[in-house]
């Protein structure tokens, strides 16, 4: 008869070190946020979209079916994008934070930066 020993090894890998941990944190909270975002963001721009073309089109009284479907892909690329932008702005202060950690030294504007003189462009 022989028994199975249970696995010691963890479903969830090892990182080298905290500062790693934070990153990959980081990243997939920029992850959910960017598919919240874009599951958002893509029904908005198909209804603005489809509005305006139907709006426009129906004026004119031509076939609606091509516009239509036009603008459906168009709201879907838009809400694509818009959603991801929404999600990078959102979190990007997450990943200044990260880069601050790695370099206290690092300034986070560039008005303070000094010109090729070496001297602060506004002093």
């Amino acid at each position: 008869m022989t028994v199975e020993r249970p696995s010691t090894a963890s479903s969830k890998p090892e990182t080298a070190d905290d500062a790693f941990e934070e990153e990959l944190q980081a990243e997939h909270g920029l992850g959910r946020a960017i598919i919240i975002g874009v599951l958002v963001a893509v029904p908005i721009n198909v209804g603005v979209w489809v509005g305006l073309v139907a709006f426009a089109v129906s004026r004119s009284g031509s076939a609606l079916g091509g516009p239509i479907a036009m603008a459906v892909g168009v709201g879907v690329l838009s809400g694509l994008f818009f959603g991801s932008w929404a999600a990078f702005v959102a979190k990007t202060h997450l990943f200044e934070e990260l880069d601050r950690k790695v370099d206290p030294t690092a300034r986070s504007s560039g008005a303070d930066a000094p010109d090729s003189s070496g001297r602060s462009s506004n002093r």
